[in-house]
């Protein structure tokens, strides 16, 4: 397909390629008349401004980088969605790249955002307990979401985790459940260990211990979780409660408990976390906790181009509050 030029214009308008930018531009020094003629024949012939071009005459770069750790993730598809919804409102281009939870893959794909002078760079920190990385020294406007880092405490849009495992275990409390488990997810992320320690700190602060033979860790998908479920119950059979890292992996634990013959809620009552849309759906009903997925990504986008256009770092850490639904389960 031939790429409509200016020069296409002009000659066809039968005026100089300086009046058919300025027409295009609307300048007022540019007649009506011509500003018509240039954009009938703009359209006519499928004229779109080249943006690269466009940024270097105006020393203005509308690409941003983002990097999640699974792109393939239900959790992510509404975070993403704020983003792209923000950007494509204020005209930003989208590199969007998956690390895969991969520390040096993350590293890999960093460089090569910084490689093409991208304005800014949104992140999911790949196994951010261990990784070590200092996002900082990119020297470059960039913002954490939905993981801080360790060496990073500047600049993140993440959820209150700490305060998920405070509500689930209230929540296992109030229904008088004495025999809580927990099952989490194996790779070392900051969310998984706030959700964690939260749930803990709470039932012991209430008189329930939560015994390590009742916590169990697994990948981040139903099919893992459904085997941990079944070894957890199979060793322990006066579990009463589950809270489960995320709804993807609470659908394969309330599959294993149907599976085995155990009643949900009356047995063993079962919360997970993230409220994917189709935690609404699944037969029972999940329980889980809510974050405002959509907000976090449209607002952390709107954040980090009003950084990059006041050429500021603006240093903003969000912390957003979760909230339990109840349903079924």
């Amino acid at each position: 397909m031939k790429y409509i030029r200016l020069q296409d214009i002009a000659e066809r308008a039968n005026v100089s390629i300086n009046t058919v930018s300025r027409a295009l531009k609307a300048k007022k020094d540019i007649s009506r008349e011509t500003t018509e003629l240039v954009r009938r024949i703009a359209d006519d012939l499928g004229y779109i401004p080249h943006a690269t071009a466009s940024s270097l005459r105006s020393n203005e770069n509308k690409t941003i980088g983002v990097v999640i750790t699974n792109i393939d993730n239900t959790f992510f598809g509404r975070i993403p969605q704020g983003i792209n919804d923000a950007f494509v409102e204020y005209n930003y281009i989208i590199l969007a790249l998956s690390s895969n939870e991969d520390v040096e893959k993350e590293k890999k794909i960093l460089k090569s955002l910084l490689a093409n002078s991208v304005a800014g760079i949104i992140i999911v920190p790949a196994r951010d307990i261990e990784s070590g990385l200092n996002y900082d020294k990119l020297k470059i406007h960039h913002i954490n979401i939905v993981r801080k880092g360790m060496l990073n405490t500047k600049t993140y849009f993440t959820v209150d985790s700490f305060k998920s495992g405070t509500l689930v275990a209230n929540h296992f409390v109030k229904l008088n459940r004495k025999h809580p488990a927990y099952i989490g997810y194996s790779l070392p992320v900051s969310c998984n260990k706030l959700r964690f320690e939260g749930y803990r700190e709470t039932l012991l602060n209430n008189g329930i211990r939560l015994r390590a033979n009742h916590v169990y860790s697994c990948l981040s998908n139903p099919q893992d979780a459904y085997k941990a479920a079944k070894h957890l119950l199979k060793e322990k059979k006066d579990v009463d409660s589950i809270f489960v890292y995320n709804d993807q992996m609470a659908f394969g634990v309330v599959k294993a408990l149907l599976d085995l013959g155990i009643k949900i809620p009356e047995d063993i009552t079962v919360v997970g976390h993230d409220d994917i849309e189709e935690a609404a759906f699944f037969s029972p009903a999940l329980s889980t906790v809510n974050i405002p997925k959509y907000r976090l990504g449209y607002e952390c986008a709107v954040s980090l181009i009003e950084m990059i256009q006041s050429r500021e770092t603006n240093e903003k850490s969000v912390i957003y509050v979760p909230k339990l639904l109840i349903r079924e389960t």
